[in-house]
């Protein structure tokens, strides 16, 4: 495996590379370096570009190199950048963004349709915003647009409207993403933006960015008053919530006979009756912060939350006897990060994990690999891309113009009808 680590702000067009990665300018790229050797073995070639030497003491070895390539400048002139938030949580890593005074102009966009409380987030945080619109974007004509979910209908009919108007898109990875399944998550955006190195061996693409998660950085250093352990119940979209009840009597039920106190904390998309249990209370992307605070253990199925979790200090559990398949190579271990398939095995790993003091080398070489930058922050490092790296328009083709007729609103409505039907009939 060739891979090309490099910081310029011009992509490299050294060689054929398995992998091409834009890094930030700092000690993470020993880590970085390690990670490769780590996961690749001797196969890996690494081939860095000659600002990164100063990192490395020793001289290259057989599959170490350094390359010169020219010297760059950043844009010169202000950039517009739009985002568009499909989500309150979304719109959270926005304002996480664009709260650093960033040197750029900036215009917000929402769904047309269901926007999942963005547009009351915005209103909250008394942030202007727009319902897009494919004529409000013509008329603003951004430099670059930024989403974090780039596979939904909604989101991919509007990556063919910049492609048609030549506005790159970025999109960046706002948590744990299954990279597996049918749906090719972060395969249709222009460019992304890892949150971890890790992704960049998990996603079939060849150019990243490396950036960390701008969300993750906030809940870093966080005191912490454990009183309890937070189950997380987010079986949303209709995603396994036939086993919702099942999963929370396991785990609610092995709280009980240790004696340990618990919420379940509820996603706000996570539509199921809890009214049999006790101590549940609403999650938000702004109400998590209090809830994590107070906890001594994190119980949950696929979730960014054991991201956020881990970074807080958190032990955590993936309870999974429902046996879901996801792609992301968590790494799980037995001292801060347990998998349990088994009630049994769960009343377990809940008395050694709860409260267990959990800082270390470990847990922090597992945070940079999977999450942040050890010497930089995520927040610089995006901003510092968006305005001033050159990102490459793609043209429009006739794949976008079938997404283009296909996920018109309209056809999406009328496909929707034909479903219901069909499912009515066949009851």
């Amino acid at each position: 495996m060739k891979i090309c680590l490099y910081n310029t702000l011009r992509n490299p067009e050294y060689g054929t590379f398995d992998k091409i990665i834009w890094c930030p300018l700092s000690r993470d790229i020993v880590f970085i370096v390690n990670f490769f050797r780590k996961s690749a073995g001797a196969a890996v070639s690494l081939h860095l570009e000659s600002l990164f030497r100063q990192y490395f003491r020793e001289e290259p070895d057989h599959n170490l190199s350094f390359f010169e390539t020219e010297e760059t400048t950043g844009n010169s002139g202000e950039r517009t950048i739009a985002f568009y938030s499909q989500s309150d949580t979304l719109a959270n890593n926005t304002l996480c963004l664009i709260s650093e005074n960033p040197g750029y102009k900036y215009v917000n966009y929402i769904p047309s349709g269901k926007t999942e409380n963005a547009n009351h987030f915005f209103d909250q945080n008394k942030i202007p915003y727009h319902k897009y619109s494919y004529s409000h974007l013509k008329k603003t004509r951004p430099d670059l647009l930024v989403l974090y979910n780039d596979w939904t209908k909604a989101a991919i009919r509007l990556i063919t409207h910049c492609h048609f108007l030549k506005i790159p898109v970025v999109c960046i990875q706002e948590s744990i993403v299954n990279f597996g399944d049918r749906f090719r998550r972060m395969q249709f955006a222009d460019h992304i933006m890892i949150q971890g190195v890790r992704s960049a061996m998990m996603l079939p693409r060849c150019h990243f960015y490396l950036t960390g998660n701008p969300r993750y950085l906030f809940s870093a250093g966080k005191a912490r008053l454990p009183e309890y352990v937070l189950i997380n119940c987010n079986f949303t979209y209709n995603i396994y919530d036939d086993v919702r009840t099942g999963w929370l009597d396991d785990v609610t039920a092995a709280c009980d006979e240790l004696g340990i106190k618990y919420i379940i904390s509820q996603h706000p998309r996570d539509t199921g009756d809890l009214r049999i249990y006790k101590n549940v209370v609403r999650s938000s992307s702004a109400g998590m912060d209090e809830q994590l605070n107070r906890a001594g253990l994190l119980i949950s199925r696929f979730s960014s939350l054991i991201h956020e979790s881990l970074i807080r200090g958190v032990p955590v559990i993936y309870y999974n006897p429902h046996n879901e398949e996801m792609n992301y190579d968590f790494g799980y271990n037995l001292r801060f990060l347990a998998s349990v398939k088994d009630k049994k095995v769960l009343k377990v790993r809940i008395a050694q994990l709860y409260k267990k003091d959990i800082a270390g080398k470990e847990i922090e070489s597992y945070l940079s690999e999977h999450c942040l930058p050890a010497d930089t922050k995520p927040v610089s490092n995006i901003n510092y891309l968006l305005s001033e790296n050159e990102f490459i328009s793609v043209r429009f083709t006739l794949k976008d113009l079938f997404h283009l007729i296909i996920y018109q609103p309209f056809i999406l409505r009328v496909i929707g009808k034909i479903r219901q039907v069909l499912k009515k009939t066949s009851d």
